[in-house]
């Protein structure tokens, strides 16, 4: 079944990225490998977060480390918190995992 109505889906760019990979040869990471029950957002937050430790950075302010500028500006002060408290709970469960991930490494 063919995902014609939304050419610039989530799903399709991964699976784009991932023929990519597979048809250059590179399909190595340079980061452990992200849990698989992980959302698009906490994904991101996860190589983000692995390059920052990578590169010897602490992160002492999520917040501002992986909230999106733009995003905040236009949001009402409800939504705000919601996009807080969301971001927060990300990070901390893929802080949580990459520990995990370290650790056993």
């Amino acid at each position: 079944m063919s995902n014609v109505k939304h050419k610039k889906c989530p799903m399709r760019t991964l699976a784009s990225e991932a023929k990519a990979r597979l048809a250059s040869g590179d399909y190595r990471r340079d980061y452990p490998p992200i849990p698989k029950n992980a959302t698009i957002q906490q994904r991101e937050i996860y190589m983000k977060l692995y390059e920052l430790r990578k590169g010897g950075e602490k992160v002492d302010n999520p917040i501002a480390v992986f909230a999106d500028e733009n995003k905040l500006a236009c949001l009402s002060h409800e939504e705000k918190q919601r996009y807080i408290m969301q971001l927060c709970a990300d990070y901390i469960s893929m802080r949580t995992a990459l520990d995990s991930v370290e650790f056993k490494a």
